[in-house]
């Protein structure tokens, strides 16, 4: 499984109206995720101006789970796809995941 963040904007930086909630976001990917990549569980968070996520793809390769999670997105983003006028700014491996640096915040 591979950790990849994705930063998306909308075209121009402006906020959209009715932009799509994270469950719209994730089941979009869910739907456009094909091939030997399947989506495993993400974290997503949409702003009217942009969408941050951690996605977690399952595949044999790192290449082949960007490659497919972009392919996912350029569908969704897609002048007719749900998220028309957004962009892909950011779609690569979390390298301090990968590496295991990262540090989970604690709960009492």
């Amino acid at each position: 499984m591979y950790a990849i963040r994705v930063h998306l904007e909308t075209t121009g930086g402006r906020p959209l109206p009715g932009s799509p909630g994270a469950p719209a976001v994730r089941d979009g990917l869910e739907r456009r995720l094909r091939g030997p990549a399947r989506l495993s569980h993400a974290r997503i968070l949409v702003t009217p101006a942009a969408v941050d996520a951690m996605v977690f793809v399952a595949a044999r390769t790192l290449l082949e789970a960007e490659d497919g999670l972009r392919t996912a997105w350029a569908e969704l983003t897609d002048p007719d796809g749900p998220l028309s006028g957004w962009h892909l700014l950011h779609c690569e491996a979390d390298s301090r995941l990968a590496l295991g640096l990262h540090e989970l915040p604690s709960h009492p």
